[in-house]
């Protein structure tokens, strides 16, 4: 609880199918991951049920996954709900969902604000946001 985790480039960080940057299950809570590149991973977040007023946050990444589908699991609805904006989205073809919707539709129900999605940016594209990233 109470992390915040910004400014890192993090690759190949998980086999699990629900996650693969930040991870929050047993309880966690108000933990802000931002500012990351989460690169060759399977999905950006997988968060578990949050209390209202200590939800977790994941905000202006990017996260090139290794598959189509959703990028996160977090909560959908209701108090405590996830809050997800502004990130960019990378994949095999682009087809990104969140929430069991695709993220037009989960968009279109005023959600996940800012962020977009499309094919997996070219390695060189990559390895140029990553030294950005990093100031190198």
């Amino acid at each position: 609880a109470y992390i915040k985790t910004h400014g890192n480039f993090i690759a190949y960080s998980s086999t699990h199918p629900s996650f693969g940057g930040m991870k929050n299950d047993f309880g966690g809570h108000d933990n802000h991951h931002y500012n990351n590149i989460y690169a060759y991973v399977i999905a950006g977040f997988g968060i578990n049920s949050q209390l209202e007023g200590h939800e977790d946050y994941f905000y202006n990444n990017t996260v090139v996954m290794t598959r189509d589908g959703d990028y996160g699991s977090g909560t959908c609805d209701g108090p405590g709900k996830t809050v997800v904006h502004d990130n960019r989205i990378y994949s095999p073809t682009g087809k990104i969902t969140e929430c069991k919707m695709s993220l037009a539709e989960w968009q279109a129900k005023g959600n996940d604000p800012g962020t977009i999605a499309g094919k997996w940016p070219d390695d060189s594209d990559l390895e140029a946001m990553v030294r950005w990233l990093l100031n190198i």
